[in-house]
């Protein structure tokens, strides 16, 4: 069996994975980027939301940049969320993850690749892993290994500590299935002689739904009991339009009950979400502006919540809420607590006040009782409620972007646990990669 030597293997190329394994070569690491699936991009390219999410609403300043004006060059320099649309296409973003990792000469990207063993020194040092995929079978070991699963699968399968769901019962928010109407005629939505609605704001999305119909045509499936979707007739048809308002990224499908890590599970909720799509298309394709309209689902289900693995601090609310500080800050997040209610009716959002923003520390980013496992996703360490916050794309980017940093800190400095990374050489190296850092700089090297 073929035996690969580096100093940093990345599992999960999705957006967290993919700022993890860039910002570890960029800052003098080898990496090896390992992806489960064919396609790298994870869910912000093969099931997206079609905006940005994490650029506020509310914050002062911009907490999260990094990678982001790279690979959302057309949304920098920064304006405050509740002025724009973050809209970006799926297919571009694709083109710039690849054009990211292509600048990075000692970054592999090893695509249909499983994980079969991990191999476990002392109970608390990962030494290496069995791979297997269309790249053959081979024995890898690395110094520093990063969990860029959304769903913690790694460290779950390393037998690190991790939580799911809300304390009281367990049940995490509900999976999500988008969807896109795309080739709409925007004249069709206003009447005669009135300019043409452009998307360019948020007040445009309630003209937008009264010019479809959207939410009279929710309000008749619920009613009449002709949709499973379990979110209340009171709550907004959700939905994000292009700058032309020609196409419109859907995300307003909620499934309940689903494991993540049960892939029947996981198809289960996939053909119940396919069948709230069709249920809300039936209601409105009939429209003039979507005479020619095309209808695509996502081919796979979006999952806002799974395993948390616990780290040596976990993250709370009352962190979020409360503006926290740390002097072991790693990143930081502006987002709001935004919880889907796992039951489906409603969702609660609560913005941070004051800054409108906290830090993430970094004993928040590595598995309690492993020396050299980093969470590099929204896997990181923290309640249910604080995962609502930092779970979406923008600082999902800077957790990976900074685990990243640390492991090839740690890799060249020939440190064998991630506790003896002081975060002050964490911050400078984040620094010089354009991202936002708070608290005192130190050059590791």
């Amino acid at each position: 069996m073929k035996k690969i030597k580096t100093d940093v293997i990345v599992v999960g190329a999705g957006t967290g994975g993919i700022c993890a394994a860039v910002g570890a070569a960029r800052a003098g690491a080898n990496v090896l980027l390992i992806e489960t699936t064919a396609q790298i991009g994870g869910t912000g390219v093969i099931s997206p939301l079609g905006i940005l999410c994490g650029l506020g609403p509310g914050a002062k300043q911009n907490v999260n940049n990094g990678f982001l004006p790279e690979l959302f060059p057309h949304l920098f320099p920064y304006r405050k969320c509740d002025e724009m649309i973050t809209y970006y296409d799926s297919d571009d973003l694709f083109e710039r993850y690849k054009k990211l990792i292509a600048a990075e000469k000692n970054l592999t990207v090893q695509p249909s690749t499983q994980i079969d063993a991990i191999q476990i020194d002392s109970g608390c040092r990962i030494a290496g892993i069995t791979i297997s995929g269309t790249a053959g079978p081979a024995e890898v070991s690395a110094g520093m290994f990063i969990d860029s699963t959304g769903n913690g699968n790694f460290a779950a399968q390393a037998g690190a500590e991790f939580r799911l769901g809300r304390d009281s019962d367990g049940q995490m928010q509900p999976a999500t299935l988008t969807f896109v109407i795309s080739n709409i005629d925007p004249d069709k939505l206003t009447p005669a002689g009135k300019p043409p609605l452009r998307a360019e704001i948020w007040t445009d999305k309630n003209k937008i739904i009264d010019a479809l119909g959207l939410q009279k045509a929710y309000i008749r499936l619920k009613e009449e009991g002709r949709t499973e979707n379990p979110k209340g007739a009171d709550q907004e048809v959700l939905f994000f339009p292009s700058p032309d308002v020609r196409t419109l990224v859907f995300n307003h499908t909620r499934v309940t009950g689903i494991d993540p890590a049960n892939p029947e599970s996981v198809e289960a909720g996939r053909k119940n979400a396919g069948k709230q799509v069709y249920d809300l298309w039936n209601e409105i394709k009939d429209h003039p502006a979507l005479k020619n309209a095309a209808l695509t689902v996502s081919p796979v289900l979006g999952i806002r919540e799974g395993r948390r693995v616990t780290g040596d601090y976990v993250l709370t609310q009352d962190d979020c809420l409360s503006e926290a500080r740390f002097d072991d800050m790693a990143t930081a997040c502006c987002y709001p607590i935004d919880i889907h209610n796992p039951q489906g009716a409603d969702t609660t959002m609560v913005h941070i006040p004051g800054s409108g923003y906290y830090h993430i520390p970094f004993r928040c980013l590595y598995a309690k009782g492993f020396e050299n496992l980093l969470l590099g996703s929204r896997c990181i360490s923290g309640t249910h409620e604080a995962h609502s916050s930092y779970r979406v794309m923008a600082p999902v980017t800077a957790i990976g972007q900074a685990c990243g940093v640390a492991a090839a800190i740690a890799a060249r400095r020939d440190l064998t646990d991630v506790r003896e990374i002081n975060p002050a050489w964490i911050r400078y190296i984040l620094k010089q990669q354009n991202q936002f850092v708070e608290g005192t700089q130190e050059s590791p090297f």
